[in-house]
């Protein structure tokens, strides 16, 4: 256009713009809508091509203004922020979904950024069309503490993002059904089945006086449901299973020599619509297959022709009253079921006390292998079924209260009472070592999974049965003040 209007406006004599600058300082004052008048063209083409000109001035400033605006708006301003906040805490997501939201909804304080998305589901939050990656390679992004959530239904895209982040200064809760030594030591590992099962316990844990209970499904949510049951369960509960198990039971083989059980683990190899007397005999019955819809129809099927006295729980939409709903994500994507910090915590308190009392070099939590770390976190996990044994009451948490009336309680226990405390600690931790096939040996070998205090309770001499009275006297440290 430029070229065309010299052509055009060059032949004539009285001629402003007859060269290809001053074309281009016509243009440039045209299209910025200044309009100095020092150059016009003086032919009919000339004016058309100038006319062009002044058309197109009002789409670029558009364009231009656009331009920076979103600039500013969708890089710019963004990263501005989070340079203002560099030394706040900051709580980054891997995208935009209904487990972000639900789990960024109880966090503490702190700075949500959520990367590769144009807009937040949050007023105060920030919006990054970046990568986590990218975003924790800006100049600023070590300053303060910084968590990533990757919680992306692919989990492996999940993984593949927490190795990619593994020498970075954040640490990634990182949605999968992996194995904890599999990724970096920055990364935890948190799954939809472990969060859902954790928190059914929690919210209907078994009453202190034992109690029945049947599982319906044989899927993820199934086996972690019947995981953490066994490992919070009282003296003289019973589960029963229906269905083809037999691969569990493999896989699980050393369960069936737990010393000095009390618990009844029941298999039916029938479906449970033929064992009817179980359900009637049942105080619970839990519908945990992992495919929703299928757990709907056996509730609509159980209440329309089987006779069920005892509470129904059922993983799936709501719908039917005198049911309890439970495992949606709303739910189960909560600050402390994925991020375990107060269950950390009271690990870390159980195994400084462990340490205190033991006759042999026992590694800080940092430098604890991962199966301890578990261990320890399943100890802490029992503390409410420990509440209410002590209490003889249907406690609904560890609240300091409930703890400092445990606390007193224990501190004040006869010897049959401590010895019947220290039995129920032996037992739970036999069963958890046995759900990882852990076997009797007279020598240790952590390699092979031997250890020699896997016998009966009444095998165990004085120093190794007082080692499980530090499980019950955490409740006088999470009650807030040390023993009298």
């Amino acid at each position: 256009m430029l070229l065309l209007l010299v052509a055009l406006e060059s032949p004539r004599e009285d001629a402003m713009i007859d060269s290809l600058p001053k074309a281009v300082w016509y243009s440039l004052v045209t299209l910025s809508s200044v309009g100095y008048g020092d150059m016009t063209p003086v032919t009919p083409g000339g004016k058309v091509v100038g006319g062009a000109f002044v058309i197109m001035s009002a789409g670029l400033l558009a364009l231009l203004v656009g331009s920076v605006c979103a600039a500013v708006t969708g890089s710019l301003y963004p990263r501005f922020r989070l340079w203002r906040r560099r030394r706040a805490r900051w709580y980054v997501f891997a995208g935009d979904n209904a487990a972000s939201r639900a789990l960024s909804a109880g966090l503490p304080d702190g700075l949500r950024v959520f990367c590769g998305t144009a807009c937040t589901p949050e007023p105060d939050a920030i919006a990054l069309d970046m990568s986590p990656e990218a975003l924790m390679r800006l100049p600023f992004a070590s300053e303060g503490a910084r968590v990533l959530f990757a919680m992306d239904e692919d989990i492996s895209a999940n993984e593949r993002l927490a190795a990619a982040l593994k020498d970075k200064p954040v640490t990634v809760y990182c949605r999968g059904d992996g194995l904890d030594e599999a990724l970096p030591g920055n990364v935890v590992l948190f799954g939809d089945a472990e969060c859902a099962a954790r928190l059914y316990w929690q919210t209907r844990p078994w009453h202190y006086d034992g109690e029945r209970a049947a599982l319906i499904g044989r899927g993820r949510f199934a086996q972690a449901l019947l995981m953490q049951g066994l490992l919070t369960a009282p003296p003289g509960c019973a589960i029963d299973l229906f269905g083809d198990w037999s691969l569990w039971r493999t896989v699980h083989g050393a369960l069936s020599g737990v010393p000095d059980p009390e618990f009844e683990l029941r298999f039916h190899p029938e479906d449970w619509r033929a064992c009817p007397d179980v359900l009637l005999s049942a105080d619970r019955v839990t519908l945990c297959a992992d495919d929703p819809e299928a757990n709907r129809g056996a509730l609509d099927l159980i209440r329309r022709y089987y006779v069920v006295p005892g509470a129904l729980h059922a993983r799936c939409p709501k719908g039917l009253r005198d049911v309890w709903y439970f495992g949606d994500e709303l739910g189960i994507f909560t600050p402390e079921l994925v991020m375990k910090q107060a269950l950390s915590a009271r690990a870390r308190q159980l195994l400084e006390m462990y340490r205190q009392s033991a006759d042999y070099d026992v590694p800080p939590w940092e430098a604890l292998p991962e199966f301890l770390k578990r261990s320890n976190l399943a100890s802490a996990d029992h503390l409410l079924t420990k509440l209410r044994l002590l209490l003889r009451e249907d406690v609904p948490a560890l609240t300091p209260e409930a703890c400092r009336r445990a606390a007193e309680v224990y501190e004040r226990a006869d010897t049959a009472l401590v010895e019947r405390c220290r039995y129920i600690e032996h037992a739970r931790w036999c069963l958890f070592h046995a759900l990882y096939n852990w076997q009797y040996a007279p020598t240790r070998d952590n390699a092979l999974r031997r250890h020699p205090m896997l016998v009966p309770y009444a095998q165990l001499d004085e120093a190794e049965r007082r080692k499980d009275d530090n499980a019950w006297r955490m409740f006088r440290q999470l009650a807030g003040n040390p023993p009298s």
